[in-house]
């Protein structure tokens, strides 16, 4: 049995970002061939379920897709689609990378928070928040 692909963070983004740009049927095989196709990783439903923003986000965008019909345009010209999918896609980026920071920033609270706990810290938590040299610049 070969061992799973790993995905990066740098791919769970891109595949992250996919699934909330798809438009029309979304199923598991049909974002494992995407992800073959775009990204040429081979990848099953089984390794992408493994990851819960990939799992989260497909759960979302699916319910978002159920029931909605195809969109009715005006009349508009290509550069005005690649715009509106490029405006999608930088703000799907935003939201991800939102994500992203606010994760990291309680990432950082809570190790400050539990710093405070450890008796040899105690009264001294500006040694582990004081600027470093190389900040300075």
């Amino acid at each position: 049995m070969p061992p799973k692909p790993k995905i990066t963070e740098d791919i769970q983004f891109k595949i992250e970002c996919m699934i909330r740009l798809w438009d029309g049927k979304l199923t598991w095989n049909l974002l494992t061939q995407k992800i073959h196709l775009e990204l040429g990783l081979k990848v099953s439903r089984q390794t992408l379920e493994d990851y819960k923003g990939i799992y989260v986000t497909y759960k979302h965008q699916k319910q978002i897709l159920r029931g909605v019909t195809p969109k009715l345009e005006k009349s508009i010209t290509k550069s005005d689609v690649n715009l509106i999918k490029r405006i999608e896609k930088l703000e799907v980026e935003i939201e991800i990378k939102d994500k992203t920071i606010n994760e990291q920033k309680r990432f950082l609270q809570r190790i400050l928070q539990n710093a405070t706990e450890i008796p040899a810290l105690r009264g001294n938590l500006e040694v582990l928040i004081a600027e470093r040299p190389e900040d300075k610049l």
